[in-house]
């Protein structure tokens, strides 16, 4: 590889990695959401949405995420990041793969078929725990 060559290759990558800011790791997306979703509560129940424990994980989520079990399972914490991993994994497996916890966070709120426009106000208060 010649120098101009090795030199274009340079400025590329940097304009990639430019492009999307590292918010952070998986782990801290993990907290953030904790934080947003039930203050830190593992027993946090939304009766209106049927969504339970640290993520606020409904059942048709917990369906979606082909955990084995009851819906219930997701008050312990392990069974509730394990059941999000596996989520994240079916409908955004680059982003998990690449640690866009962006991506990831915005479908955690807004579903497999998420819009950035609906997901803005989730992101922004994700961002403020990161």
């Amino acid at each position: 590889m010649n120098k101009i060559t090795l030199s274009l290759f340079v400025v590329a990558l940097v304009a990639l990695g430019s492009s999307r800011r590292n918010y952070g790791t998986k782990e801290d997306l993990f907290r953030a959401m904790a934080a947003v979703e039930s203050s830190n509560n593992p027993k946090a129940v939304n009766a209106k949405e049927t969504a339970l424990g640290l993520y606020q994980i409904r059942p048709m989520y917990f369906l979606d995420a082909g955990v084995q079990g009851n819906h219930t399972q997701v008050y312990d914490p392990t069974v509730a990041r394990k059941v999000c991993e596996r989520y994240f994994m079916r409908y955004e497996p680059k982003a998990f793969a690449n640690n866009d916890i962006e991506t990831l966070a915005r479908l955690h709120n807004g579903g497999p078929n998420w819009r950035k426009k609906d997901t803005d106000k989730y992101w922004n208060k994700i961002k403020k725990h990161l």
